[in-house]
């Protein structure tokens, strides 16, 4: 393939202090686009994450020797969701791939997950079926993927693997960053993106050792974000007001109940009611309800302006169409373009 042409295939890989891994895996990404018949079709892209061994060495010596290398380097250890985007803005294909640099995602998989896109997926995830990894790690997948399904609706085994393949326009309406990586399916999912998943091998790691925890608590609170900005992204006031005034009335009620309490002492019945911490309780959360409310109000005012200027490139990620030839996705034009 030559310099200038733009391949059809892109294989994105991250990796960190991998430099051991990458001219086998080279290889074998090599050897399943030949038994594809795409020789000249595809390109690799290494996105070297701050490694701090040779990794960059080695794969600018790949670059070297094979055309279809290209390398992507990043100042400083960003993780990998930041390498995954910075992976997606460089890639040139129409079908992007992604998959570790530490062997054990295979290679030979991708034309099953090739096979998977073609029926008219937008994404294709790969499902490990026989995990290569410790007893603890595959009970804490188990309870992490059980609890995405059950919290969004989406029932995929293996929402973390990092073995995909999409349609590049997928890729480019992705926003990751932090730990948001794992939940790209979701997040392509809730955008209107047709999910599916193959089952696809595991091998055991052959040199070197995971760079992740075994536990990642924070994944939870990065789960409710996404599907809390999903359901009122574009309308906060939704779910400020209702809790602004839920605070707000029983607050009210209980001044109100004050006030009727007062008014009796002064016939000459009761306490009297300033004296009482529940009065100072209540005018609090009369206070905060307000603000709860009014933070609402100002969040919707901001979204209304940005939304107003940038209307064009939120339809054109939208807004979907299909050839009726070969239900190829077609990415749509903005207004003017």
């Amino acid at each position: 393939m030559s310099a200038e042409a733009s391949p059809t295939y892109s294989v994105v890989v991250p990796v960190f202090c991998e430099a051991v891994s990458l001219p086998e895996l080279c290889s074998r990404i090599h050897a399943a686009f030949q038994r594809l018949g795409k020789d000249g079709a595809f390109e690799i892209v290494f996105v070297d994450d701050g490694s701090t061994d040779e990794t960059p060495e080695i794969i600018v010596a790949l670059a070297r020797a094979h055309d279809f290398v290209r390398s992507v380097n990043l100042r400083r250890n960003c993780g990998k969701a930041l390498a995954l985007m910075a992976g997606f803005r460089h890639a040139r294909g129409a079908v992007v791939i992604t998959m570790d640099g530490d062997l054990q995602d295979k290679p030979e998989d991708i034309p099953a997950l090739l096979a998977k896109l073609d029926e008219g997926f937008d994404l294709v995830n790969g499902w490990r079926t026989e995990r290569e990894d410790s007893g603890f790690r595959k009970l804490g997948s188990r309870l992490y993927n059980a609890t995405v399904k059950k919290a969004s609706g989406l029932a995929l085994h293996d929402m973390n693997c990092g073995f995909k393949a999409y349609r590049s326009e997928l890729t480019a309406s992705l926003c990751i960053y932090g730990q948001y990586h794992r939940y790209i399916p979701l997040q392509a999912a809730l955008a209107g993106f047709k999910v599916t998943e193959v089952p696809v091998a595991n091998d055991k790691r052959k040199y070197g050792h995971s760079k992740y925890r075994a536990l990642r608590y924070e994944g939870l609170f990065d789960l409710l974000s996404m599907l809390f900005t999903h359901k009122y992204g574009l309308n906060p006031l939704h779910f400020f007001g209702v809790v602004g005034a839920l605070v707000s009335l029983v607050s009210l009620s209980v001044v109100g109940f004050m006030v009727f309490e007062q008014a009796l002492y002064w016939l000459g019945f009761g306490a009297a009611v300033p004296n009482r911490p529940l009065l100072a309780m209540a005018l609090t959360g009369l206070s905060v309800g307000m603000v709860i409310f009014f933070t609402g109000f100002v969040c919707d005012f901001i979204l209304h302006h940005q939304i107003r200027g940038s209307m064009a490139s939120i339809l054109e990620l939208s807004i979907a169409s299909r050839t009726e030839a070969g239900g190829v996705r077609v990415k749509p034009t903005a207004p003017g373009q």
